[in-house]
């Protein structure tokens, strides 16, 4: 039988594992809306309630986080050249 230890350097940055769960949140809203779109394809729009916790709308907000710093980077590197002109 082997343990396996854990050690910092085996495991994911706290961010990383942040994002993984927001992911998961934002994949099961997607998956219950999927449901009622099947469920009610000639409607064009549809309610669906999610019950959130305050640690999921923390997950949330870290995937909202980690995708907003590329796009504003991007925005950022796009805009650099035209200042330069």
């Amino acid at each position: 039988m082997t343990t396996r230890t854990s050690s910092l350097g085996n495991d994911p940055p706290e961010s990383q594992v942040t994002v993984q769960q927001a992911l998961r949140t934002l994949r099961g809203i997607r998956h219950r809306c999927e449901m009622e779109q099947t469920a009610h394809p000639d409607w064009h729009s549809f309610n669906v309630q999610v019950a959130l916790s305050a640690s999921d709308m923390m997950w949330i907000d870290a995937a909202i986080r980690a995708l907003e710093k590329p796009i504003v980077a991007g925005a950022l590197e796009a805009a650099a050249p035209a200042a330069q002109v």
